[in-house]
């Protein structure tokens, strides 16, 4: 097997993306909404087909990749909401230290992340690529354009 399409080799992007999204996270609010803004541009590039990397399956890794991260976070989210949540309300912060409230944090967020993306990458590993974006040009170029209306037709 290949290493570079071994999945759960390619999987470990996931924590890696996932670690900026930590960064991001326990810096700032905004931050944290322009990592997600980032994400969500990855996925439009990859829907409307503008090409972010070289290759195809390079493509494919990025967009498999922004979507679990964005599922990592939001079952990361419910994870800590549902377990981390404490009723310390009123405190200056607990017993979590900024370092440990980072790697909480980024445990918590690529503990579903991981398995997701090796998941979608098995997926992407049985696919045919290359005959797929034959097909996907030649429905591009059979497509004009917006359809005519008719002019007399009102």
């Amino acid at each position: 097997m290949n290493i570079y399409r071994n999945p759960f080799v390619l999987a470990l992007w996931a924590p890696l993306y996932q670690l900026v999204a930590t960064i991001a996270i326990t810096n700032e609010f905004l931050m944290a909404a322009m990592f997600i803004m980032f994400t969500l541009g990855l996925l439009g590039a990859y829907v409307t087909d503008f090409p972010l990397l070289p290759t195809l399956y390079m493509n494919e890794v990025a967009h498999k990749t922004a979507v679990s991260s964005l599922m990592g976070m939001f079952l990361g989210f419910i994870l800590f909401l549902a377990f981390g949540a404490g009723g310390n309300e009123g405190s200056d912060g607990g017993v979590i230290s900024a370092g440990n409230q980072f790697m909480l944090t980024w445990g918590i967020l690529s503990l579903p992340a991981y398995p997701l993306m090796t998941f979608l990458i098995f997926g992407v590993n049985k696919r045919d690529l290359e005959a797929e974006d034959i097909i996907r040009k030649e429905k591009k170029k059979n497509r004009a354009g917006p359809p005519i209306t008719k002019k007399n037709g009102f």
